[in-house]
């Protein structure tokens, strides 16, 4: 039975690896740090699955967060991989994905809305046009269009100061909406029965 040490000749070994394999030189340093950690943490013992599965619950109890725990054993699963250990590797954490975000991250009504005015609003020193964002409604109250915003200019050529609209010429129309609806394809024989 050969004695499984992590040595630093393995772990420099391991850097010319990761060169070789073209990882960026932020992951180098990642794995590598990742790497010397479990190192010391071994402090001299004879890698096993055990050892590896123990290193894991280590950083479960000192609190590190799932994304960062699998992090860590990546590079350690492929510092396995490379020792020829590959029976020592160890799964990762299950980590839920969230649907819904926490309370404290969500905005307010009012905190949306501010966000919104600033937004219309747009930057006042360099004069360019507004942008198209309405104010926070309720759903199911519309309000009627007025009728003398009915043949007004569009919104994105709206300036906050007088002026004609930087955005298009003065003689002008803008180009219509473009439309990214599917567009209902005719069969061949459909298209063929009217021509001959």
């Amino acid at each position: 039975m050969t004695e499984d040490r992590l040595t630093p000749l393995q772990i420099q070994a391991f850097a010319r690896h990761l060169r070789l394999e073209e990882k960026s030189e932020a992951t180098m340093e990642k794995y590598l740090r990742d790497i010397r950690a479990f190192a010391r943490w071994l402090d001299g013992r004879e890698i096993s699955k055990g050892l590896s599965a123990a290193w894991k619950a280590h950083l479960v109890e000192r609190g590190y967060a799932p994304a960062s725990i699998n992090a860590k054993l990546s590079a350690l699963n492929s510092l396995l991989e490379f020792l020829g250990l590959g029976g020592c590797r160890v799964k990762f954490l299950r980590v839920q994905r969230r649907l819904f975000r926490d309370a404290g991250r969500e905005l307010t009504k009012a905190e949306y809305q501010r966000l919104l005015d600033t937004a219309h609003r747009g930057p006042r020193a360099s004069g360019s046009a507004r942008c198209g964002i309405s104010r926070w409604r309720p759903p199911g109250r519309a309000r009627p269009r007025s009728p003398s915003r009915a043949r007004s200019a569009p919104s994105y050529c709206r300036k906050s100061s007088a002026g004609s609209c930087s955005n298009t010429p003065k003689n002008k129309k803008p180009p219509p909406v473009q439309s990214f609806a599917p567009k209902a394809e005719k069969s061949w024989a459909a298209g063929r029965s009217g021509r001959r």
